[in-house]
């Protein structure tokens, strides 16, 4: 009963804790419909690996926003639809997005023929959609409801035409092309560029990707190519899957020339699509190293929000992303953008309104002070839709893609330069689609940590000490550094210079003084972001770009940089701190001109420079709950935690006897509200530097309290829990001294704590003390506390308990009797002599005691039966077995046994021994025996030599010899379901029963099986399984000498219920429904009384003896009407 009091108690108070919960929520900010975006691209076949990464990318970027709660209350969810990169499909799959009638806008697709293909349908039905990587101009083209989130085919192909004329200095070229969108129409706009800037494409070859014989016409043109001596540059305008085949049979075939590829070739796709050859994997880059690629993305070039969502997503997915995640996330950046601008309900009966809305908010996004600021740069778009975003140059090496060496970067304000023409001539500015381009030179940058030492938290202060290279082309004075975050001005001596060919590389040691800060997104306590940054002096971000040198500082390898600097001990294990982050990136930094003639015409008089960033962030390597929950968390903790409280206590209150566990959870909650009020209190006063010494108090006093709290809740749990209990089940009260002890040795404990971790100071005095006045107390006492605690043992282990019959052993003597009472001091026994034994606690608990009640294992029970000796041993002793079987509780294993122990002047004596598994049952189940072995002896005609009394289980046995005992005319005179037939009748089925033998394991029925024949035991024991729902078959009974089944599918022609399988060597009479149909057709009478026995015995089968009369006689007479059709007699 109080375990079904405790379990609706928690049921109730975890149903109030959570609509309380709802109901803050609800009050606070209400749930809301969430408002659908669609993805479409392929999410099969073989472009998957780019659906995937980009479904990704945006389910890990709207986890992110909905965690936060969603768009103006909305979460936001995503729905997947695969278009396989193809053009049909793409067409079906974007109607099914119409036919929907949820998704306000669609991100997607991937390739530019099934862009081409679904934007038909997003312009029929205006639905918003944007596209992160097709860069087709006919995606957009006359279509005002498609976007492009990336440049196009045509500014890439006339960026690629004038990076191999003006950089690689080429002018002989050669083209190879698919005939799909994406292929024809970048190798036009290519061709045209470069045929304009005054060179030459030699040869030229086309293919169809659907062509089923694509191999052969690749192998081909490979095969062409490599006879032609003046190919010069190879422009490769293909998609990853036919790229990667090409490029292993020019490698394979030696060709020398360099490669240069667009967008496709910088897919994951195309990156580890070599990584199943043996060659690539044991030299990762041997097909791929030094071919050019044109990429929307570097990240190694990449903003810190770039290299932030980087480390998430591999964190997430154990992976790495590439620039296809980041601008299918800025996609989904803007169109949430969008939907917060534009405040849409995003429900069905909205979805056009709010999709117009979301596609005129696009729109007017069309310059960059409008822009959004994502992964990728600045968003937005210009009047076809199209983003302008610069196009980057990447080179592989060693399998991954790094900046190329020199990149092309837009002129944002023509005016700003003095001397264009000058500039244009030298080439340091090129035009490019109408567009000034900056020749700019890229610089890797390589950091290697050696320590980081003197960590001042009240300044904010650090000394580091690391190595810093620059490798680079040409001419470049790498001293003439500003460390942005230096305490004191560091003078770089000269660097170590090492050159390999147009490379040169300069290596510093610096050792220098910085300062740091709290975390931007501050969330814990004793986090730090610790680092350097830096720019150059002079040259700004058009001239010099930083990216992190990625080959060199071996971010290439598996093994993570971070685990690197946690190995090489650049935090001193001693120093107190863990390493917990590491990152590398470039960015921006604007700086006044400060008058400078060069820059009279820069608008805003603010210049750019490409700043270097090296961070890393630690945190205390003290284990405190404080850097373990959110501030807004903790806020909503306290919040939960004043209602959880209130509710407990009014609820403990008003069911005080039942509902103790309420305890428990008040405790739980008392905890959690500490730790959350201090996390508030720390955290809000952690931002202000002025508070800091207002902060150690505050930290004290929470450590002061994080002793005291647990030790007074121990000991309300002690109280409610122990003492209360304890009470309850003994009726005893607990002595005072007792409670006072134990509370006085919780808080002592609790005192040591404080002292020892909370200042810090030694206890060795203070325990010596406390040891000499607990030694003289203890012996005192000794005696008494001694007995108590027995006793507390006793009534906590309950070894026995009241009622409890047992057998304790003091000494040599045993002494058996019934536990009567149980007190703080004795155990009180009532012996079989009827006086009251008290035994000592302390004694009773190092006692040997024997719990009858407490029987877990298996209890044998042995029997003595004595037979006339006339009968032969081996046969009264299967006998004896098959009754002892034929009794329910008794164990089937281990086998019961029977022994012939002998003769006497006139009987012979066996001993039975039979295994339950209850000690309760043992005498209930011997006497159980005894009926079945008096049973089976009379069957056989064995009459044991002793005075009996009758068992009436089958009538009117007497006295007799074994053929008058087995004969089936005995039988069927004891048989209730034979009763209603004549002595007669009787006599005519005697003389046509079957004999049957089976022996021990041999199956006699199956379940299923039809039959019509009832089956009568001479002798042994058979076994009843019936087969249930899972497949396993369990036993229901035992049937012995006497028994009998089948009955109705004799009299119905019922399927046989249950597998039938004998456990001893068995003896049958078998009677068939040829037997019976005569002797039922003489006396149809018998009919009736032979369906009433069948119904009787199936409702004490189905436990149904109460059944009401209308219920009987329903089952009469479906039973009635069964043997009538089955046995053919016509029903009455």
């Amino acid at each position: 009963m109080k375990t079904t009091f405790s379990k609706i108690f928690l049921l109730i108070i975890i149903t109030l804790s959570l609509l309380a919960w709802v109901g803050i929520n609800y009050y606070f900010k209400q749930e809301k419909e969430p408002i659908y975006l669609a993805f479409i691209g392929p999410m099969s076949g073989d472009g998957a690996a780019a659906g995937q990464l980009m479904t990704q990318a945006i389910q890990l970027y709207l986890d992110t926003i909905n965690e936060k709660g969603g768009i103006n209350g909305r979460k936001i969810m995503l729905d997947i639809f695969d278009d396989q990169n193809d053009r049909k499909s793409s067409r079906q799959q974007a109607l099914e997005i119409a036919k929907q009638n949820r998704a306000v806008a669609v991100i997607g697709h991937w390739y530019s023929s099934a862009s081409i293909s679904g934007g038909e349908i997003y312009k029929q039905y205006k639905i918003p959609a944007m596209t992160p990587g097709s860069t087709n101009v006919n995606v957009t083209l006359n279509n005002e409801w498609y976007f492009r989130n990336i440049f196009n085919a045509k500014s890439s192909g006339q960026f690629l035409a004038n990076y191999v004329k003006k950089v690689f200095k080429q002018d002989t070229l050669t083209i190879i092309q698919e005939e799909a969108a994406y292929g024809a129409y970048l190798a036009k706009v290519f061709e045209e560029t470069y045929r304009q800037l005054g060179s030459e494409v030699k040869y030229k070859w086309r293919f169809d990707t659907a062509d089923k014989n694509i191999d052969n016409v690749l192998a081909k043109i490979v095969d062409e190519l490599k006879t032609k001596k003046d190919a010069g540059v190879i422009f490769l305008a293909v998609q990853a899957i036919e790229g990667i085949k090409l490029v292993k049979l020019m490698k394979d075939a030696g060709l020398k020339n360099r490669l240069i590829a667009e967008t496709s070739f910088s897919e994951q796709t195309f990156i580890h699509g070599f990584d199943k050859f043996p060659i690539e994997r044991s030299n990762p880059g041997y097909y791929t190293n030094n071919i050019y690629v044109a990429t929307p993305l570097l990240f190694d070039t990449a903003n810190e929000k770039a290299q932030q969502f980087k480390e998430r997503y591999q964190a997430t997915y154990n992976e790495e992303p590439d620039w296809a995640a980041a601008y299918a996330v800025d996609s989904a950046m803007v169109l949430l953008e969008a939907i917060k601008k534009t405040g849409i309900e995003g429900q069905p009966k909205t979805v056009v309104e709010d999709r117009q809305k979301i596609r005129d908010y696009l729109a007017s996004m069309n310059n960059i002070d409008k822009a959004i600021e994502g992964l990728t740069g600045f968003n937005y778009f210009d009047d076809n839709g199209d983003a302008l975003k610069p196009v980057s140059i990447g080179v592989f090496r060693n399998g991954n893609i790094i900046s190329a060496s020199t990149q092309l970067q837009v002129v944002p304000h023509i005016n700003q330069l003095l001397g264009l023409d000058s500039e244009i001539q030298k080439e340091r500015v090129l035009l490019i689609d109408n567009k000034y381009m900056y020749k700019t030179n890229v610089v890797y940058v390589g950091v290697e940590l050696n320590e980081i030492t003197e960590i001042d938290i009240t300044n904010l202060t650090y000394t580091l000490d690391f190595y810093l290279w620059f490798r680079f082309q040409g001419e470049l004075n790498t001293q003439n550094l500003e460390f942005i975050n230096v305490v004191e001005p560091i003078q770089l001596e000269a660097p170590k210079i090492d050159k390999l060919g147009d490379q040169t590389s300069h290596l510093y040691h610096i050792q220098g003084r910085f300062k740091s800060h709290f975390m931007a997104n501050y969330h814990a306590y004793k986090q730090y972001e610790l680092g350097m940054s830096f720019r150059h002096k002079e040259l700004t971000r058009y001239n010099l770009i930083y990216v992190t040198d990625i080959l060199g500082m071996g971010l290439t390898e598996d093994k993570p940089l971070l685990d690197k600097i946690k190995k090489a001990q650049v935090l001193s294990p001693l120093s107190g701190w863990t390493t917990t982050n590491l990152w590398f990136f470039q960015d921006r930094v604007k700086k006044s001109p400060l008058g400078s003639l060069r820059y009279l015409n820069v608008p805003g008089r603010q210049i750019e420079y490409s700043r270097f960033n090296a961070a890393i962030k630690i945190k205390s390597n003290q284990f405190t709950l404080r850097s373990r929950l959110p501030f807004q968390l903790s806020v909503n903790l306290v919040m939960f935690s004043i209602i959880v409280l209130a509710l407990l206590r009014l609820v403990d209150k008003k069911f005080h006897h039942f509902f103790n566990y309420s305890w428990v959870f008040q405790a739980i909650i008392a905890l959690i509200l500490l730790l959350a009020v201090e996390i508030i209190l720390i955290e809000l006063l952690a931002f202000d530097t002025n508070n800091t010494r207002h902060l150690k108090y505050v930290i004290v006093t929470f450590d002061v309290l994080w002793w005291i709290t647990p030790a007074y809740i121990i000991n309300l749990v002690v109280k409610r829990f122990l003492w209360g209990p304890l009470e309850d089940r003994t009726g005893q009260t607990i002595p005072n001294v007792v409670r006072i002890f134990v509370s006085f040795m919780v808080y002592l404990l609790a005192f040591f704590g404080i002292i020892a971790f909370v200042y810090d100071q030694a206890l060795t005095s203070l325990l010596a003390t406390s040891g000499v006045i607990a030694m003289i107390i203890g012996l005192a006492i000794q005696i008494n506390i001694s007995n108590i605690f027995s006793g507390i043992v006793i009534n906590l282990e309950r070894p026995f308990r009241v009622n409890d019959r047992i057998k304790i052993q003091m000494g040599k003597v045993f002494h058996e009797g019934t536990v009567v009472d149980i007190t703080w001091r004795t155990t009180r026994l009532l012996t079989p002599d009827g006086y009251i034994l008290s035994i000592p606690n302390s004694m009773a608990s190092e006692s040997v005691i024997h719990n009858y009640n407490y029987t877990e294992e298996l209890c044998l029970s042995t029997i003595n039966i004595r037979i006339d000796y006339a009968h032969p041993p081996a046969r009264v002793e299967k006998i004896i077995l098959d009754a002892t079987l034929s009794t329910d509780d008794v164990l089937r294993e281990p086998p019961p046994s029977c022994n012939f122990k002998g003769f006497t002047d006139w009987i012979a004596n066996y001993s039975i021994s039979f295994y339950v598994d209850d000690y309760a049952k043992k005498i209930t189940c011997s006497e159980a025996v005894f009926k079945r072995v008096w049973v089976h002896l009379n069957r056989a005609g064995i009459v044991p030599p002793v005075d009996r009394q009758e068992v009436q289980t089958f009538q009117g046995i007497k006295s007799r010899g074994l053929d008058e005992a087995s004969k089936p005319m005995a039988l069927l005179q004891e048989m209730d379901i034979f009763q209603p037939f004549s002595d007669e009748h009787k006599a005519y089925l005697n003389e046509r029963m079957r004999h049957h033998r089976f022996t021990a394991g041999e199956t006699v029925v199956e379940q299923g099986d039809s039959g019509d024949s009832l089956f009568i035991i001479v002798e042994g024991v058979v076994s009843v399984h019936v087969q249930v729902e899972e497949g396993e078959a369990i036993e229901v009974a035992r049937l012995g000498a006497g028994s009998f089944f089948g009955e109705m599918a004799l009299f119905t022609g019922q399927e046989r219920t249950a597998t039938i399988t004998a456990i001893t060597d068995t003896i049958l009479l078998e009677i068939i429904k040829d037997d019976i149909v005569p002797l039922m057709r003489e006396q149809p009478e018998v009919t009736q009384l032979i369906s009433k026995i069948l119904t009787q015995r199936q409702m004490k089968t189905l436990s149904q003896v109460n059944l009401h009369d209308s219920e009987r006689d329903l089952i009469y007479k479906r039973v009635l009407r069964g043997v009538g059709n089955f046995l053919g007699l016509k029903e009455k």
